[in-house]
């Protein structure tokens, strides 16, 4: 080969390395700047969640000084059930608590052996209402149920079927009922003999301070008659959800918040938390 025609390989092989090392090059730029990303999404997702967790702080403290209130009777009117925007230095939050005891409680039915007779009936209607087949709870009798999650163990309940549920249902301490001053009209379509436009009826001429007893709920005009049980209803609650959203520099996370009144100290308790980038989905009525 002559000089020329060296010179000629020469300047190939330097042009092939310096592609090579263009592409690693870039390759490490691409890494480096996915890792970037990376790394400020969990600084900003720790930033989300230490302003959720100040909005819980908030929302705690709040709900303990009403808590002798509530623990005598729980209603839509009272300061809790008010939704609230705070602002603080890193952002802004939005708290709203909702009544667990406005749900139907499951581990009610499921606590004996035997399925609870009243309840049954109940929980047939509200699926009805809900325009699902009403699961066959019987395998879960007698068991201990801590989340209506433990659902999905029963044949015919997929996750479309536990999407159209979750709002509507709960799983508390089994002698707690159905709070009538803040179940929804779905859920009181579960009562015996209410319809659809009785639950409607019923629920927009709640009284403003809320119904004081049971009897006081069942002696309305539209439900005389209609021969409800009052097994398993309520007019207080010491269960709650807390939503919290918080809201920093455009981004959003919701951290999601099982809260328990202690009857005796009035602390509220966090009985468990969720924190994530996609609110729940919520009760459709």
């Amino acid at each position: 080969m002559n000089r020329s025609g060296q010179r000629g390989v020469a300047l190939i092989t330097v042009l092939l390395v310096m592609a090579l090392l263009t592409l690693l090059v870039a390759s490490m730029l691409r890494s480096h700047q996915g890792m970037l990303g990376s790394i400020r999404q969990q600084i900003d997702a720790s930033r989300l969640l230490q302003l959720a967790n100040a909005g819980e702080r908030h929302a705690l403290l709040h709900l303990k000084q009403q808590a002798a209130t509530l623990l005598q009777v729980t209603h839509g009117g009272q300061p809790w059930a008010q939704t609230r925007l705070l602002d603080f230095e890193q952002g802004q939050v939005r708290l709203r608590l909702e009544d667990l005891s406005g749900r139907f409680n499951i581990a009610a039915l499921t606590a004996r052996k035997t399925l609870d007779p009243v309840l049954l009936e109940r929980w047939q209607r509200l699926c009805h209402a809900l325009q699902i087949e009403a699961p066959v709870l019987e395998p879960l009798a007698g068991q201990r149920l801590l989340d209506p999650s433990q659902l999905r163990a029963l044949p015919g309940v997929d996750a479309q079927v536990m999407a159209r549920l979750q709002p509507w249902v709960v799983a508390l301490p089994s002698q707690v009922g159905l709070n009538v001053n803040t179940a929804l009209a779905r859920v009181l379509e579960g009562l015996e003999g209410v319809d659809a436009s009785v639950a409607r009826s019923v629920t927009g001429k709640r009284p403003e301070e809320g119904y004081a007893s049971v009897q006081q709920f069942l002696a309305q005009p539209q439900l005389v008659g209609l021969g409800i049980d009052s097994h398993g209803l309520s007019v207080t609650s010491r269960w709650y959800r807390l939503e919290v959203r918080a809201a920093l520099e455009g981004n959003l996370g919701y951290l999601y918040s099982d809260l328990e009144i202690d009857p005796n100290t009035h602390q509220v308790r966090v009985l468990r938390r969720v924190f994530s980038a996609q609110p729940e989905h919520m009760q459709d009525e």
